[in-house]
């Protein structure tokens, strides 16, 4: 796949005024006491991972469990048997102790309970994806932004050490000049009815992608298939990234293009781009034991108290979520390109 992309992610949080205002009310909103209180919206399959992982933090107290049915949160309330239940999320919104809420329910339901929750003065951390529409994410930020507080979308693998190892590698020009990036995702998982596979799976890779440049792409060609594993090829080394094993493989080999002469702008499709494999050692580097969904929570935590933007914020899940409706507006014309609005220099 030949990738266009722009430089520069954005913050989208202003210039220097507009990011000091949004920090004075964020320190205005603070938690006072030692430990954030949070409360679990979402108390199915996911829900009680995230609420594990922030439960092991030891600034968090969970304060609230929510959900439609009422034996989900029942179930999770015998590991936080001082936790509250509730039905419904603004049952738990008048509670002025509760300071932020992390959604872990069906993607159609998160930009009503996000605007609600931060209507509510609290504090938001969103399961993947935000919405389901890049202009839903930036108004929720829009809306974050106003009110001082941190919304972050939990783009769990950008916590992963074995993705930041990679973006070392790559920021620190170990692997040579990037020719593609093949993502593979082919485990058995659970089977869901809300989303589909692109939904599903799309925005860790694309999340993953963007943390390892900086940028994002301009156009999308979209034909799905499935897999867990992501290998970066360059012209000096190659990395591959096990999801499963979580594990990083760097091998001393690279790819040599034929026409060498030509510039990635001259190529108009993957095939014409051929290339040539070399072969040599491979090395696996020793990397930190720390769960991803841990350091999420731990970065959630730290901007509430801190009142710094979170790495995964609102426009980094507008970014996901616009190529993601690319892919799907890709994958109806049968696999053809889409093209993004911003323009940049090829990679």
């Amino acid at each position: 796949m030949t990738t266009r992309q722009r430089a520069g992610n954005g913050n989208g949080s202003g210039n220097a005024r507009a990011k000091g205002e949004v920090l004075l009310r964020r320190a205005q909103l603070r938690p006072e006491r030692a430990r954030a209180r949070i409360a679990l919206v979402g108390c199915g399959y996911w829900g009680p991972k995230v609420i594990r992982a922030a439960a092991s933090l030891p600034e968090v107290e969970i304060a609230a469990l929510v959900d439609r049915e009422l034996s989900f949160a029942e179930g999770v309330q015998r590991h936080f048997p001082a936790a509250r239940i509730e039905s419904s999320l603004t049952d738990v919104l008048t509670d002025e102790t509760i300071d932020a809420v992390i959604i872990a329910t069906p993607p159609e339901t998160h930009v009503e309970l996000a605007a609600e929750a931060l209507a509510a003065g609290k504090h938001v951390l969103v399961e993947k994806p935000l919405a389901l529409t890049a202009e839903d994410c930036r108004a929720l930020g829009a809306q974050a932004l106003e009110a001082g507080l941190i919304l972050m979308v939990g783009h769990t693998f950008r916590f992963s050490p074995a993705v930041q190892h990679v973006r070392q590698l790559i920021a620190q020009h170990e692997l040579g000049e990037v020719y593609y990036i093949d993502s593979q995702r082919l485990n058995l998982g659970r089977v869901r009815q809300d989303v589909d596979a692109i939904w599903n799976f799309a925005p860790h890779d694309i999340s993953i992608i963007q943390e390892w440049f900086g940028r994002k792409p301009v156009a999308v060609h979209c034909h799905p298939n499935k897999v867990r594993r992501m290998t970066v090829v360059g012209s000096r080394k190659m990395v591959v990234y096990d999801d499963v094993a979580s594990s990083v493989v760097i091998h001393d080999a690279g790819i040599d293009r034929e026409h060498l002469g030509r510039t990635f702008s001259d190529f108009d499709s993957f095939g014409e781009f051929r290339l040539i494999q070399r072969s040599g050692d491979l090395h696996v580097p020793r990397l930190p034991s720390v769960e991803p969904l841990a350091a999420q929570c731990r970065h959630f935590v730290d901007c509430i108290f801190t009142g710094n933007e979170p790495s995964t914020n609102f426009q980094e899940a507008a970014d996901v979520v616009e190529i993601l409706e690319a892919a799907n507006a890709s994958r109806e014309q049968g696999g053809g390109r889409v093209q993004l609005e911003h323009e940049a220099a090829r990679v």
